[in-house]
């Protein structure tokens, strides 16, 4: 399980870019990290295909209850990560071209 971030690598560009700097609270190891830019071809595509992973984790723990007198709605996390798809161009048509290796 290991956790890196150093803003000159791509792996500590993509933490930045998704929030994910916390060594004590991550989302992603490293490797995971590694996979979606091998997947993505850059950055923003790695980005994008962490924000994707986020918000499928996110939607299948969303939490919604109400008691009289009390509400809890943690939905709003997931308006939050799509939004940040719509500012990184996730919701734009695009292609991930790779090379046979």
């Amino acid at each position: 399980m290991a956790f890196t971030y150093t803003v000159g690598t791509d792996i500590g560009r993509v933490r930045l870019k998704v929030s994910d700097t916390n060594s004590a609270a991550y989302a992603f190891e490293d490797a995971e990290i590694s996979d979606m830019l091998s997947e993505g071809g850059s950055v923003n595509s790695a980005v994008i295909l962490a924000l994707q992973t986020l918000l499928v984790s996110r939607a299948l723990r969303v939490k919604r209850a109400s008691l009289p007198g009390v509400s809890y709605d943690d939905t709003a996390q997931i308006e939050g990560i799509k939004l940040a798809l719509s500012i990184y161009g996730a919701d734009l048509p695009f292609a991930i071209i790779t090379s046979p290796a």
